[in-house]
């Protein structure tokens, strides 16, 4: 009698932890939307904030299912979160500094890009070896009203030379704008990393050229809202460890993360080459965007810290051309509370997740 209900006890008990266990695992998981600061996926940031983090189960792991989405630029990233329209995002540091001034409540709790990887490129025989050589000379640019092309407008102009010292065209971005250089259109090109990565794919030789006054300025940033991140912190908490272990998996492993990339994004993979070839050329365009990104941190460091300085000197570059008024601090743009909690993970477990793909 006592060996059966003992055992009767014991079975009533491994019963109600498998229940246990069940009930916690139908638990359903917490929806949240990135949006990103331009309208097409590739083989940049979004290898590591979504692709690796979606596909490897980090998301999951932390109690949620995430889902992106595109948006044609920094600005308009912006005006999403801060909407509501998503919990996070890629932006600016200045359009986050645009939406504070306009009463939001957005702020900044991960630094992708240490330096912005915004920089002029010419022809490896130029004769342009620093901006200052640029006087007389055309320069090209996808816009000279924003990003790199203000910025090197800038530059200029503190250097002495004045935009009627030098021909300035708007010529958009991608192949064509490359064409323009190798053409001899234009003498130098803006351009930014995962571009020159590109370009460099299709067999081109070029020089970077510094633009000193861009390196001085804060880059890609992740945000969200002050509202979301007080009524979820741990949900942020987990979107911001899940992308960290995104992006020590792609610093461990270019080429694993891009074949993760393709998993999730089976259309992103380039159809006109060898799988060789577009698994070679989109690793390179990842190990563009990482080396300026990533500067000055070395590999299994923290990640996502934020340079005071930069901030600041993008709250000053922003507010000399217009587009910001000042009445914000740049301090109050972004906020180091998520850091620890994002960088709170066993890096050996997620370098060891590479060797699997």
């Amino acid at each position: 009698m006592f060996v059966h209900r003992a055992r009767s006890i014991s079975m009533l008990i491994a019963a109600a932890a498998i229940a246990s266990h069940t009930g916690a695992a139908a638990q359903p998981l917490t929806k949240a939307t990135i949006v990103q600061m331009h309208p097409v996926i590739g083989p940049g940031e979004d290898v590591f904030i979504y692709a690796v983090p979606k596909q490897l189960g980090y998301f999951k792991a932390e109690g949620l299912d995430v889902s992106i989405q595109g948006a044609q630029s920094g600005t308009v990233a912006a005006q999403v979160i801060q909407s509501g329209g998503a919990q996070i995002g890629t932006t600016a540091p200045e359009s986050v500094l645009q939406m504070r001034e306009q009463g939001g409540d957005m702020f900044a709790f991960f630094q992708i890009k240490q330096n912005g990887g915004t920089f002029l490129v010419v022809p490896p025989d130029s004769p342009i070896k620093r901006i200052e050589d640029l006087k007389s000379k055309t320069i090209g640019a996808p816009s000279f009203g924003a990003g790199g092309g203000l910025a090197l407008k800038a530059n200029l102009r503190e250097v002495g030379i004045m935009p009627d010292q030098y021909t300035a065209l708007s010529i958009g971005a991608g192949p064509a704008a490359f064409a323009a250089l190798q053409n001899k259109q234009v003498d130098a090109l803006v351009t930014w990393d995962a571009m020159l990565g590109a370009a460099e794919n299709s067999g081109m030789s070029l020089r970077i050229v510094d633009i000193p006054l861009q390196d001085s300025l804060a880059g890609m940033t992740v945000a969200t809202t002050q509202s979301f991140a007080n009524s979820n912190p741990k949900a942020l908490e987990g979107l911001c460890r899940a992308m960290a272990k995104g992006l020590h998996f792609a610093m461990t492993d270019r080429e694993a993360a891009i074949r993760v990339f393709w998993q999730e994004f089976p259309t992103a993979r380039p159809a006109n080459l060898d799988p060789a070839t577009a698994l070679r050329n989109h690793a390179h365009v990842l190990d563009r965007f990482l080396e300026k990104a990533m500067e000055g941190v070395a590999y299994g460091d923290n990640t996502g810290q934020f340079i005071a300085s930069a901030w600041r000197n993008s709250q000053a570059n922003y507010q000399a051309n217009g587009a910001l008024k000042g009445t914000v601090q740049a301090e109050a743009g972004y906020s180091t509370r998520f850091l620890a909690a994002c960088n709170a993970f066993d890096r050996t477990v997620v370098a060891a997740d590479t060797k699997k793909h």
